[in-house]
């Protein structure tokens, strides 16, 4: 894992994807080939190009749901000096998810996100955070775009080449994200294009409908928040729960709602799916009236269960993944807190919209 890189991008669609690609043009191409790296070193073997031909099937409807996206990326791989189909299949990273469900394969899904707001917190704020969880080999970006006339400014957390991943924007709306591997995997819009498209509202209100109405590519779960409140909008590729969180609430990488659990997927992680999600709550309920960013912290170092836990270390042979980083957000003050690392081990450090970052 190479140390986070700050990308500053503005303009245009694809004046942000120029910048992009060409500030992490190296990054970029090392991203692609470890992953076709992994693919081959899997067991079964993957081929690599079974996996971009899976992919380049989103994008018809992609380019139909979010054109502007699209060109976004078609100017990283420009800026880059690389294929866009490389690019394309780096945005298309977690629907890959789909392709290992359909060849029987299982994907792991690791994260563990939450939200404290209302009675729960010491003040009435609303606090978000979550552990990425995934192989060390995804090395971390945090871009920060700039106002434009389709942009309101944010912080998005992600992977070179990638638009989006997880964030706070000028508004002071945030996102968090569980991967999610339903049986409806179809064709539609990846998961880090609707990332982007929540990260353009202002409000809670805007950002759900504006992730729900796409035609999507494959499940997620987000928790989306504002100081205001937060909401749970847990998604296959064709249906959808939502729920307001007037307290706390937490989830990782299994469906918990009666109209998704049909579709459930990701049977070889149910284990370390509901613990992690469980032991959460655990800690929010235990917590809660006294919840505040340093009670978030120390959820996000807690090992119970290990290896199964909320801060993950690899665990060979059966899993690699670890946690990439710890990120916190508080609305009300637009402040992200975020780690290079396992959060037992790296300190959180304040990211701005602006410019600099502070130790939290």
């Amino acid at each position: 894992m190479e140390s986070l890189r700050i990308v500053e991008i503005g303009g245009g669609p694809r004046e942000r994807g120029l910048a992009h690609g060409r500030a992490l043009a190296p990054a970029i191409s090392r991203f692609f080939d470890r992953y076709m790296q992994w693919a081959e070193e899997s067991t079964p073997a993957i081929d690599g190009r079974d996996l971009i031909a899976y992919t380049m099937s989103l994008l018809p409807e992609s380019r139909t749901q979010a054109p502007d996206l699209v060109t976004e990326v078609e100017a990283i791989a420009e800026g880059s000096g690389l294929p866009f189909e490389h690019l394309w299949f780096l945005n298309c990273f977690d629907e890959t998810g789909g392709y290992l469900l359909y060849k029987g394969l299982s994907g792991a899904r690791a994260c563990t996100t939450f939200a404290a707001t209302g009675h729960s917190t010491t003040d009435g704020s609303t606090i978000l955070g979550q552990t990425w969880d995934i192989s060390e080999w995804f090395d971390s970006v945090l871009l920060r775009i700039a106002p434009a006339d389709d942009e309101i400014g944010a912080l998005v957390y992600t992977h070179p080449g990638v638009v989006g991943g997880m964030g706070i924007n000028a508004a002071g709306l945030a996102l968090v994200w569980n991967s999610m591997q339903p049986r409806d995997a179809s064709t539609g819009v990846p998961v880090p294009f609707l990332v982007r498209m929540a990260l353009r509202q202002p409000k809670l209100t805007d950002a759900i409908p504006a992730v729900l109405r796409p035609i999507r590519a494959i499940g997620f779960n987000f928790i989306v928040a504002t100081a205001d409140g937060a909401a749970n909008v847990e998604a296959s590729a064709r249906r959808r729960h939502v729920t307001y969180i007037g307290r706390h609430f937490a989830h990782a990488n299994h469906y918990e709602s009666a109209e998704l659990l049909e579709l459930e997927g990701n049977a070889n992680y149910e284990g370390s799916s509901f613990v992690r999600s469980g032991r959460m709550k655990q800690l929010l309920d235990e917590s809660a009236g006294h919840i505040n960013v340093e009670t978030c912290q120390r959820f996000l170092r807690d090992h119970a269960h290990y290896p199964a836990s909320i801060c993950a270390h690899p665990d060979l042979p059966a899993a690699s993944h670890h946690t990439q980083a710890a990120i916190i957000f508080v609305p009300t003050e637009k402040r992200m807190l975020l780690t290079e690392g396992p959060a037992c081990t790296a300190e959180f450090v304040e990211q701005n919209l602006v410019s600099g970052s502070v130790p939290a």
